[in-house]
């Protein structure tokens, strides 16, 4: 593991840092640079073209990523890949493509611990559509209570939409299970996935899933911003409507304008130059996991967070507050007396350059799990060490010196 953990110049550059904010954006490997950089400098063509070699290389680029991200995803036959520009793009092509499906008064079933890109898109459309948004109960660990799905699904029910891993408390949802039971139900409602959070850290297999529509981003799995993956049973893309229109996902125009045809999949859902260098970078990302195997990543993450449990178990109760030690993801979520989480994170950084995440977490109705609705946030990637670890856990324990360190 050692010679890929040395892979990320951000890391080389700043060689007194601990990053421990991998849930907002993991960090990039130089191969994912390069290619960046490479596409811009050597192939440099848009991918619609296609009337010479660059532009047929750009098209494959395209073409080559797209394979690689079904075989990542462990996809099964009949579902295909759209880029978008990230999961908030996706998820709103999900929530606003389909609502011309949601009637007045269905139901669209999601959880409290949703980020606001799960969240806000199904509010809206439950707004223009006079529907209603039920909330699934959770266990303490923020987990889906499997006991009350069959609960709460009615004959009203539409959707699902839900995290595989919350960006809050991070406990893996049993995805599987999940929807297992919602099919034992109504095998006609649709299961909506956010994998921004699991997609580095958990195995995604989606013949095991069977979710309809799964959506993440590349920055959250070592690849550039502003690259996406909408992933879907090509029959349920297929009831998507576009939510925005333009090049390269027409296909024919009527000569008086009264109407016009779209292209196939994915085509029809991808108008617009798509953010091919980026997408290039994606593809050299999932090279870079799997030449690490996604096997070790995860037992090393397994490594960090048990050590991270260790040492908060050791702190007094009336020092930190510690919400989710009873779950195997590689974020530590937690509270210093009632001390403000945005100061303890600015003192972390000033005092020790440790950077991690104070907030909300984007996830906006966090109720009855126990927790505030604001926190620090400290969320780790394989290529950390445990003597980073250490070095957090003496933060804490020097807290109550903050507006001395920040003043």
């Amino acid at each position: 593991m050692k010679e890929f953990t040395s892979s990320f110049p951000y890391l080389r550059e700043n060689p007194n840092v601990v990053y421990f904010d991998n849930a907002a954006t993991s960090l990039k490997p130089q191969i994912v640079i390069d290619a960046e950089k490479e596409y811009l400098e050597k192939i440099a063509a848009n991918p619609h073209t296609l009337d010479y070699g660059n532009a047929f290389r750009a098209w494959e680029v395209l073409d080559i990523t797209r394979n690689k991200a079904l075989q990542f995803l462990k996809s099964p036959d009949n579902s295909q890949v759209i880029f978008t520009s990230g999961t908030t793009h996706s998820l709103n092509q999900v929530a606003f493509g389909l609502q011309n499906m949601i009637e007045p008064g269905d139901e669209i079933l999601t959880t409290t611990l949703e980020h606001s890109s799960t969240l806000l898109p199904f509010l809206e459309v439950s707004r223009r559509n006079k529907a209603l948004i039920k909330l699934l109960p959770l266990q303490n660990d923020g987990r889906i209570q499997m006991d009350e799905i069959a609960n709460q699904i009615t004959k009203k029910t539409k959707l699902v939409a839900f995290a595989s891993s919350t960006n809050v408390l991070g406990g893996f949802n049993d995805v599987e299970k999940i929807v297992k039971a919602i099919r034992k139900v109504n095998p006609e409602i649709i299961v909506v996935i956010d994998a921004a959070q699991s997609i580095a850290h958990e195995v995604t297999d989606l013949k095991k899933w069977d979710a309809d529509l799964v959506a993440f981003s590349a920055h959250k799995v070592f690849g550039p911003f502003g690259v996406g993956v909408l992933w879907g049973k090509t029959k349920i893309l297929e009831k998507l409507v576009p939510i925005f229109y333009g090049g390269g996902m027409s296909g024919q125009v009527e000569g008086d304008l009264s109407s016009f045809e779209l292209q196939e999949l994915p085509a029809r859902l991808e108008g617009g130059t798509p953010n091919i260098s980026g997408i290039y970078g994606f593809s050299k990302a999932l090279d870079f996991i799997e030449a690490i195997g996604f096997e070790n990543i995860v037992a090393k993450e397994n490594e960090l967070k048990e050590y991270a449990i260790q040492k908060a178990k050791q702190i007094p109760h009336d020092l930190a507050t510690f919400y989710n030690l009873d779950n195997n993801s590689p974020i530590l979520t937690f509270n210093i007396r009632d001390y403000n989480p945005q100061d303890i994170a600015t003192f972390f950084w000033v005092k020790y350059g440790i950077q991690v995440r104070s907030g909300s977490h984007c996830a906006r109705i966090v109720k009855n799990q126990n927790i505030p609705p604001i926190t620090v946030r400290a969320s780790f990637s394989f290529f950390n060490t445990k003597e980073e670890i250490d070095k957090l856990f003496e933060a804490i324990k020097n807290s109550d010196n903050f507006l001395e360190a920040i003043l």
